[in-house]
């Protein structure tokens, strides 16, 4: 029967979660220093289409805010599939250290992400070919965007987030916070206080699990 995992969290507490992927039973179990969560499906090529894969991934994203809404985890990539309950602690123990770290270090925590995209970067045709000097200069500028509108962020939330992250990618920008759980609403009213910045619009989404800040092999990136 193949095994589909959903996270590992600290081995205390144990979440209790009434049903997973395809209405499947969630089993939790301690091993090697961590707590792993993971459905048994009788039928794991009914996840080979498109449509139920889907919802699949709808059911399992179900799961992780449950454990998230008590527990602190780190979500495997969707879907992991195992042959089988038997090797699943043989698939954890190439990295079991990096994930107790992981588990330590965003312990207590959740992650919110904040969107930015500027009204200009969007009317950019990015396939009509530019100079040298003008692809320079529009990379300064939007070096310079990102950076002011980092520093308000930060600056704003800086007593209410544990650490950030950035990802750069067309058009927008991404920025990723790790919130103790005690200051979510700390956080989310001292964003309402950076008021507005001309020609950028910022989408504020979460709490997520922090996987931004975790690497180990299998987990979302």
């Amino acid at each position: 029967m193949a095994v589909l995992l959903y996270c590992v969290t600290q081995p205390s507490p144990e979440i209790g979660v009434a049903t997973g992927v395809s209405g499947t039973a969630v089993h939790s179990g301690q091993m090697l220093g961590v707590r792993v969560y993971w459905s048994e499906l009788d039928n794991p090529q009914a996840l080979a289409d498109a449509e139920s894969l889907k919802k699949a991934a709808l059911e399992f994203h179900r799961v992780l805010r449950e454990i998230l809404a008590v527990t602190t985890p780190i979500p495997f990539r969707f879907p992991t599939l195992l042959e089988s309950r038997e090797v699943l602690e043989q698939h954890l123990a190439p990295e079991q250290e990096l994930y107790r770290d992981a588990l330590a270090r965003v312990d207590g925590a959740v992650q919110y992400e904040i969107v930015g995209t500027w009204a200009d970067e969007q009317q950019t045709d990015l396939a009509t070919p530019v100079s040298g000097r003008e692809y320079l200069k529009r990379r300064q500028e939007a070096l310079g965007r990102v950076a002011a509108v980092e520093g308000k962020l930060k600056t704003v939330a800086a007593d209410s987030v544990r650490e950030w992250r950035g990802r750069e990618q067309s058009k927008k920008h991404r920025w990723f916070a790790l919130v103790p759980r005690a200051d979510r609403e700390r956080f989310i009213a001292s964003l309402r206080t950076a008021g507005a910045s001309e020609g950028v619009r910022l989408r504020l989404s979460g709490p997520w699990p922090p996987s931004e800040f975790v690497s180990p092999r299998g987990t979302r990136g």
